[in-house]
């Protein structure tokens, strides 16, 4: 029973120990305001990367179409109801949509979907054979002619 009692009254003697080294006001505020802090930026990040995947689903010519449609909508409606300051937002903004994606459509990648899968129809693959192009066509066309 003594030694039941002495393991006892450790056990509560380790316990209180342990309440004395109970974080102060100060250091208990500071941990649950970067708590919050954490819960923020990481609502902010699952919301960055829902807008990052819908826009991932966004092609090229769907961003070059909008660019037009806004060079179009400032031009239009200026002055009919859209403010000049914010029809030339809205052109100026177009314009660079418009050179930004031409730009990626240049030199961007070449192949759609990663080229990684094979492209199937109706169960088969296609296979692309390249012919002669356009200019070698028109210099054969050319050097036959020459020789008649």
């Amino acid at each position: 029973m003594a030694k039941n009692n002495d393991r006892l009254e450790r056990e509560i003697n380790e316990i209180l120990g342990n309440i004395e080294q109970f974080p102060d006001a100060g250091s208990r505020a500071k941990r649950n305001r970067r708590k919050s802090v954490n819960r923020v930026t990481s609502r902010i990040a699952d919301i960055q990367r829902g807008i990052a995947r819908r826009m991932g689903h966004i092609s090229v010519s769907q961003l070059m179409l909008a660019s037009f449609l806004m060079i179009l909508f400032a031009f239009f409606f200026r002055g009919r109801g859209l403010p000049p300051t914010f029809a030339s937002w809205i052109l100026l903004g177009g314009v660079i949509l418009f050179v930004s994606t031409f730009v990626v459509m240049l030199f961007g990648p070449r192949g759609r979907g990663g080229g990684s899968a094979p492209q199937r129809w109706r169960g088969r693959t296609i296979e692309y054979r390249s012919g002669s192009s356009f200019p070698d066509r028109i210099r054969h066309w050319w050097s036959s002619r020459a020789r008649r």
